[in-house]
């Protein structure tokens, strides 16, 4: 993690908050850092007089701020929660943003878990009104050669963790069999894919029941594909568990609703969500050795599950898929 230079910090919020924003007062403003994730960025809660604001900090060496930047417009401009955006400094990797608060789905759902079904329906109803919108023609394509250079972190630093080798002929099985099953991926839909909506980076932010209850984070890595991602990482959380009955319930709606055919779209979550998880793994993998995350191992049991969930499934396309990974899971 590359730590924030808060005399650089401080004097771009000041800079801003009096010019931009009218706040005269700064003698007692505060900087509190509150997160990090998986990259290299950081958030830090501003407080100054009565107000507060977010600052994101993504060191220019490791992160750009113009794909954040863009898709945050985009997604404000057809009416969806993203943060607004009062200040940039692309040279310093700055960026003050609106306060979206604390009230993530996944810390709101230990105190009220009652309401699960219903705060689920509504992320999922941001992503069927985001599914109707033609995509950023910015945004690149999530086509087969990014869905495999994903995967391929599985063999680069999950194997590694392991300490199981690969030899060069298994790497092409491995190529072979992953392009197969992105082969059998549908082609007609396209939409913006968020690529990390989950519970951590889902916000409730005003007590509306439907999908303008739901704050959008985290979505700078956005591409065009497949209305199914989405949901899966929504459905197949690895660090909240929703309720199995919730789970089903929210999948039949959200198919109910998306105007697909529906065994068409079950392949696509499945083969998806094999995808995704056998990216995470190698993620996970190498957040622990070369960023000495070690936290990331306790989630890795889970990311598991997932995988052998779809693998284990009735769909005979993952049965080659199935014998090859599990040699190495």
């Amino acid at each position: 993690m590359i730590e924030l230079n808060y005399k650089l910090a401080e004097y771009f919020l000041k800079e801003n908050l009096s010019k931009k924003l009218n706040i005269i007062n700064l003698e007692n403003l505060a900087i509190e850092k509150i997160a990090g994730d998986a990259s290299f960025r950081s958030y830090y809660r501003i407080a100054v007089e009565k107000n507060k604001f977010i600052l994101m900090f993504a060191p220019p060496t490791h992160e750009e701020l113009k794909p954040f930047i863009n898709v945050d417009q985009f997604l404000i401009s057809k009416g969806f929660n993203a943060p607004k955006i009062y200040a940039i400094d692309e040279e310093n990797g700055f960026l003050l943003l609106e306060d979206f608060g604390d009230n993530t789905f996944t810390r709101v759902l230990t105190q009220d878990v009652a309401n699960e079904f219903n705060y689920y329906k509504n992320a999922c109803d941001v992503l069927l009104e985001l599914h109707k919108i033609q995509p950023d023609t910015s945004l690149q394509n999530y086509n087969n050669q990014v869905l495999f250079r994903e995967v391929s972190l599985f063999i680069e630093w999950y194997l590694k963790l392991k300490n199981k080798f690969i030899s060069q002929h298994q790497k092409a099985d491995f190529k072979h069999l992953w392009f197969a099953l992105f082969d059998s991926l549908s082609s007609d839909k396209k939409v913006v894919v968020l690529r990390d909506y989950h519970a951590d980076n889902l916000m409730i932010i005003n007590n509306k029941n439907n999908y303008n209850s739901v704050g959008i984070l985290d979505f700078q890595d956005a591409l065009i594909g497949l209305p199914a991602y989405d949901l899966v990482s929504l459905l197949d959380d690895i660090r909240r568990d929703i309720s199995p009955n919730n789970r089903q319930m929210l999948y039949e709606y959200f198919v109910k609703n998306c105007q697909q055919d529906p065994q068409i779209f079950l392949q696509d979550c499945e083969i998806l969500s094999l995808q995704r998880n056998i990216k995470i793994l190698g993620i996970f993998a190498r957040l622990v050795m070369r960023d000495n995350k070690a936290r990331y191992l306790e989630y890795m049991p889970r990311v598991k599950y997932f995988v052998e969930l779809r693998l284990n499934s009735q769909n005979k396309i993952f049965n080659d898929m199935n014998k090859f990974l599990n040699y190495f899971l």
